[in-house]
Formats: C-alpha cells, structure tokens, sequence
C-alpha cells in the first residue's frame, strides 16, 4: 500500500513552511517566500512516485510524464540489479522499480543538485517552479485540478511569484526539491510496504531492505486522514509562529 498524493502534499506544505522557518536566518523570508515555498515544497513531494505508472506525477504531463516515469523506472530496475544481494527482493514489481531508486535519499539529494543547477538560469528556475506547483495543485486538489490548462496557468503564476516576487535564489529551490522527496520517502515509511532508507548501506545482507515504523498506515483510513489533519495544523501553526 502506498500513501496517496494529498498525504504526501499535505506533509510537503508542512515541511515546506518548517524549512522557511529553518532558514530564517538566510532567506529573512516575506509572506511571498513563505507561501511559494510551501507550495514547491508540496509539488516535490509527489516526485518519488514517478516510479509509479498510475501516479499523479505520471498523469501530470501526459506523454513528457509517463515517458519520465518509463526512464525512471527502467534506471530504478538497473541499479536494482546491480547493487541488490541474494537476500533483496525487488518489491511489488519484483524487478526493482517501484518504491526503489526514486524512494531512497541519495536520489532525493541528486535530484535537488541538479534542480539547484538549472535554476541558475532564471528560465530553468522558471521551469522548475512551474513544474512543482503543478505537481502540488494536483495533489492538493485532486479532481478538481483536472485541467491541464487550468493548472498549468495557475502554476505559472505561482512560478512567477516564487521566482520574481519572492527572489527564490537557486540553491534554494533545489533544496526544496530534495526536502520534499526526502518528506515522501518518509511518509511512505509510515505504510506497511515501507522504503529503502538505508540505501546503499547493508542491513544484515541486504542492501534494500525496506524500513517501516512499527505503527504503519493503511491507504485511505483514517491514519492517513489523520497525517492531513496533524500537518494542516503543524502548517498553521510555523505560520503563526514565523508572523510572531
């Protein structure tokens, strides 16, 4: 079982805001830089799913999205085959795909090096920023964000106040991807699938072996309503704590 896109972009605000409040210090961050952030944040928090072929981050973009989940599920399933041990499974897919590579921190932080790097050029930072509201309008609102263009347009707005209004410096936003993959990662620890947090170190043998809590959540119950719930209140709450 997996956690569903409005857990993970729900969590991905809250981290979001955490993040900012962090980063006080280096930012002196604004209601502009405080908002996007939280938004960014919830957007990349849906990317580790792309391993996935019915996630919403495979749906988001049509044949560019499911193209990028073929690649990176067939990336996942080679460096499953190449690091695995005798004592590895390869999971739901048994072939190393799902909740493998695009589910492990090193990913997250190399996925964020190179969001930091193509933000460099405002254009790519653009391009990014667009790219993850997107991501997160779709998880926080479900079917109704159904429209592409709908969608599309307000997350350029968004991506435009991330980028122009807030001044979103780049190494910020890659940052922001990897916080936000690495709050999945952990999110998904909470079913009771779990995920490779370890990875590459080996574990008794294994080198993919999938950590869970000892109290995991099922799809759709009330544990999972309840992650929504505990995070919209924490957000509220850095938000009030931030404007103090």
């Amino acid at each position: 079982m997996r956690m569903m896109a409005p857990s993970h972009a729900m969590t991905g605000v809250l981290t979001g805001v955490a993040a900012t409040f962090v980063a006080a210090p280096l930012l002196a961050p604004d209601l502009w830089t405080t908002a996007t952030t939280a938004v960014l944040t919830a957007g990349a928090a849906l990317l580790p799913d792309l391993d996935h072929p019915q996630a919403t981050a495979t749906r988001s973009q049509g044949p560019v999205s499911r193209a990028a989940c073929t690649g990176v599920r067939a990336l996942s399933a080679r460096v499953w085959r190449a690091t695995a041990t005798p004592r590895d499974g390869g999971g739901w897919d048994a072939d190393g795909t799902h909740r493998h590579l695009s589910h492990t921190v090193p990913a997250a932080l190399l996925v964020g090096l190179v969001a930091g790097l193509v933000s460099l050029w405002w254009l790519g930072a653009l391009l990014v920023a667009w790219l993850l509201a997107s991501l997160a309008l779709r998880g926080l609102f479900g079917r109704a964000a159904r429209s592409w263009l709908a969608v599309s347009g307000v997350a350029a707005v968004v991506a435009a106040l991330a980028v122009v209004v807030a001044d979103l410096p780049a190494w910020w936003l890659g940052a922001l991807v990897a916080v936000g993959m690495v709050t999945h990662v952990l999110g998904d620890a909470l079913t009771p699938a779990g995920v490779p947090l370890l990875w590459p170190l080996a574990r008794r043998g294994s080198r993919w072996w999938m950590v869970s809590t000892p109290f995991t959540l099922t799809t759709g119950t009330r544990g999972e309503k309840a992650v929504q719930v505990i995070s919209g209140a924490g957000t509220v709450s850095l938000v009030l704590l931030l404007a103090a």
